[in-house]
């Protein structure tokens, strides 16, 4: 991929501007600006909709407007991990840099999660232009300032060939005025002139004329440097805001931007410290790029963590809920628990469109038992809720009991009527609930979806009873029982069973789905079984891309069904086999593949091989990747089979295709706007899985805990370290890891200090070689222990302990 976009802003201020590939920057939001919801939070903006161009060059040239991945640019974000990107291009000896960043005007950073009504966002963007030749020249910059008709930040990032229409602005300086209020300065530079064109004729890299632009011309020797100052608040200013923004201290404001990123992404517990200089940015600036979601909505005195700004403006509360616990296991609460206070502060009795079609027949009702009228429902956000789905209730659920589960906060769980625990268990009651409406039979005989919970919808367009749904709404269940027994709620064993009871039902439904299904003919001649991702669509060609495609997988991952069950077995085979010529889905023949709105191609091309309508088979997935990646199957499903082969392929394959490498940030599909959330999140818990990871417990029991599970081989070399600190655990407190790999290789030394809240089922630590060979003897404190398979050892079953631990390799 090479549309890179990243979002600034602060943490609690509730909208973000975005910085292209090439330097640009778009403020929104831009597609649903007409919906009722961000209408009315958008009002206090004023006319801000805005696409900066940014262009160099003597002969005018807005370079890479495609984003084909011009050699001559390259994005990075500030020292590789804080959320402060910077954009370098190369342009005729010059080399020209960029540094945005965002703060809020009279406030600290740190304020965000304190949000006022009036608060202001100030985005500055910082050039600095060096001539690396050996001669005098002159630097030239041109900015256009355009109404974002000619981008697009949505599903797929597009750009048309022309420049946006020009905003009807002057430039009187320092300030960029539009009708009586100011939308931009530009203070003066200490070198070179500001000039500002009417019309520049025929800019290079665009086919329209660029209109009211203005430029910056410098004269510069060899290897002198200058800098130039943009500063945009987001929304329109008066001008008596206008000038103390002018007399802002751009230099000590982002010495302040960066250590608040600073002690977000390094200071804070959950370090992780890997052999690849990249993971190690990646998991950390991935944090942040979920905390930079997070925003209050005024009008709905709501809280959210964006899916992504700009595109996902309304709100999917699922993405949110699943992306929460990263930030706890991290001791991010401060920003977790304003999100997790709005899942319950909105949980109701009323469902709204969970039974109407999204797409393709908008409101349209959807065959069902309906749902009963009681409290307890966690996916209702009003006119926010972009889609209100089942989805939203389970992961809400599983995000509340994780809360607790992580930080073992009894203060913020509390007791009785009106506190989260009961939230928590009138969640569970509701479920419990709707289950019974189908209950039923028909001719004497029970109905195909007995004790599923009714059909409702899945996602845009598919509905009805999917295990998509009954899959996360068990995993939120699961959570919930856990947290329950824990703390002894009456009501844990009865909540247990039901659990257990909904677990059965949904593999009885799906078993007898799989044997009246249509069977898939494979590449040997023989046929596999299809396991349907509901339980009515028993056609395998019918089957798509979307993230209900994997269904099946979904609750071997997450615990509906045991990961080794033969239903995921046999999905896993399905989709590893893919479907034969000419029959079954083809992504090619879907509207959001492989072109963006204004017709230009897309990074999709990386699945043409597996979607070659001349090939003998296609597939769902490339190397375990699905199309779309903000919700990855291969991070639990893999992992809690303890299947590394499969789980390394989908993992690195995963972070090299879904992530842009300069601005460390992934996205929902190729070449689409980024989705920090889930995403994000849930690549970060794979890297932790790597270290840390909570397995088993399904039926609501407890887990276990396995250390160093599954480390690359690659990352084990002669002499190096693997580490992470203070890094929390699903049964409260801390794991401390220290890996140190022999320089001769034929050992591992590990120091591990736990100290935990309650005892898992069982601790194991993994040791691997850097070659395959197996451990044939081990020490824990100077004291041999039994090689268990696996290479593994079990540590003794304490909520405290130190250990130094030494594998021995054959």
């Amino acid at each position: 991929m090479t549309r890179a976009v990243q979002h600034v802003g602060v943490p609690g201020y509730q909208w973000q501007a975005s910085v292209l590939w090439d330097g640009s920057l778009f403020f929104g939001p831009q597609l649903w600006r007409r919906n009722p919801a961000v209408s009315e939070e958008a009002v206090s903006l004023g006319d801000n909709l805005m696409d900066v161009s940014v262009g160099y060059g003597a002969q005018t040239c807005f370079p890479d407007r495609a984003g084909l991945g011009s050699p001559a640019i390259r994005q990075t974000l500030d020292d590789g991990r804080f959320l402060i990107p910077q954009i370098e291009t190369n342009e005729a000896g010059l080399v020209w840099s960029e540094t945005v960043f965002a703060h809020l005007l009279g406030r600290k950073t740190e304020a965000g999660m304190t949000p006022r009504p009036d608060d202001v966002l100030v985005v500055h963007a910082l050039f600095k232009v060096r001539n690396a030749s050996k001669k005098s020249t002159r630097g030239h910059l041109w900015l256009h300032f355009g109404n974002t008709s000619q981008l697009r930040l949505g599903y797929k990032v597009g750009r048309g060939n022309k420049l946006s229409r020009a905003i009807t602005h002057r430039f009187e300086p320092p300030f960029g005025v539009l009708g009586n209020k100011i939308r931009y300065l530009i203070p003066d530079p200490k070198k070179g002139t500001l000039v500002w064109h009417g019309q520049v004729a025929r800019p290079e890299g665009v086919g329209n004329p660029a209109r009211r632009v203005v430029e910056w011309n410098v004269a510069l020797s060899a290897n002198e440097e200058a800098d130039f100052r943009l500063i945009v608040p987001f929304g329109v200013l008066d001008r008596t805001a206008a000038k103390e923004v002018a007399g802002l201290n751009s230099d000590s404001l982002l010495d302040e931007a960066r250590s608040f990123w600073k002690n977000i992404v390094d200071d804070s517990a959950g370090a992780i410290t890997t052999a690849d200089s990249f993971m190690n940015d990646y998991a950390a600036a991935a944090v942040a790029q979920t905390i930079g979601q997070i925003g209050y909505r005024h009008q709905a005195r709501v809280w959210m963590c964006k899916t992504t700004p700009a595109w996902y403006e309304l709100y999917w509360p699922p993405c949110s809920a699943c992306a929460l616990p990263t930030l706890d296991l991290r001791g991010l609460t401060k920003y977790s628990r304003p999100v997790l206070q709005s899942l319950i502060d909105m949980q109701t009795d009323r469902v709204e469109n969970l039974t109407k079609e999204h797409r393709p027949k908008k409101g349209k009702t959807i065959r069902s038992e309906g749902f009963a009228s009681v409290p307890g429902f966690l996916g209702n956000f009003g006119k926010w809720t972009m889609n209100t789905l089942l989805l939203s209730h389970g992961l809400g659920l599983w995000a509340l009991a994780s809360h607790y589960r992580i930080t073992r906060d009894r203060a913020w769980l509390g007791v009785g009527a009106g506190s989260r625990l009961e939230a928590i268990v009138a969640a569970c009651d509701w479920l419990a609930v709707q289950r019974r409406r189908t209950m039923r039979e028909e001719n004497g005989r029970k109905v195909p979806q007995w004790g599923l919970l009714p059909a409702a919808a899945a996602h845009d367009w598919m509905s009805g009873y999917t295990i998509f749904n009954d899959a996360y709404c068990i995993y939120g269940m699961i959570e919930a029982v856990r947290l329950l027994r824990e703390v002894g709620h009456s009501k844990a064993e009865e909540l247990a069973r039901e659990l257990n009871e909904y677990r059965a039902c949904t593999r009885e439904r799906y078993q007898e789905a799989r044997d009246r299904a249509g069977r898939v003919p494979a590449p040997d001649g023989s046929d596999l079984p299809y396991v349907p991702r509901e339980i009515n669509e028993l056609d395998w060609r019918h089957t798509d891309w979307t993230y209900t495609g994997y269904g099946p997988l979904r609750a071997g991952a997450w615990g509906a069904w045991d990961p080794h069950d033969e239903l995921v077995d046999q999905a896993l085979n399905f989709l590893e086999a893919g479907m034969p010529k000419g029959k079954g889905f083809y992504f090619r023949r879907s509207r959001f593949s492989g072109k963006d709105r204004f017709g230009h191609a897309t990074a999709d091309e990386n699945f043409d091989d597996i979607d070659d309508p001349k090939a003998g088979r296609h597939f769902l997935w490339k190397h375990y990747v699905e199309y779309e990646t903000a919700f990855p199957i291969g991070l639990d499903l893999f992992l809690q089979r303890d299947d590394l082969p499969r789980f390394f392929e989908w993992f690195f394959n995963n972070m090299s295709i879904v992530v842009h490498q300069g601005f460390r940030v992934g996205v929902e599909s190729l070449d689409g706007v980024p989705a920090e959330t889930p995403g994000e999140a849930l690549r970060w818990r794979a890297i932790r899985g790597m270290f840390v990871n909570e397995r088993g417990g399904f039926d609501g029991s407890q887990q276990s805990l396995w250390l160093l599970q599954a480390i690359p081989r690659s990352w084990l070399k002669p002499g190096g370290h693997l580490a992470v600190k203070q890094m929390g655990t699903y049964f409260g407190g801390h794991v401390d890891l220290d890996v140190e790999f022999a320089r001769d290789r034929n050992s591992i030394m590990v120091s591990a200090f736990l100290d935990l809240e309650v005892a898992p089922a069982e601790i194991r630590m993994r040791l691997r070689s850097d070659d395959g060979r197996p451990i044939v003897r081990a020490q824990i404190n100077g004291v041999d222990t039994t090689v268990l398979e696996g290479d593994t050892i079990k540590l003794p079953d304490l909520v405290h302990g130190a250990y130094r631990v030494v594998g021995y390799f054959g």
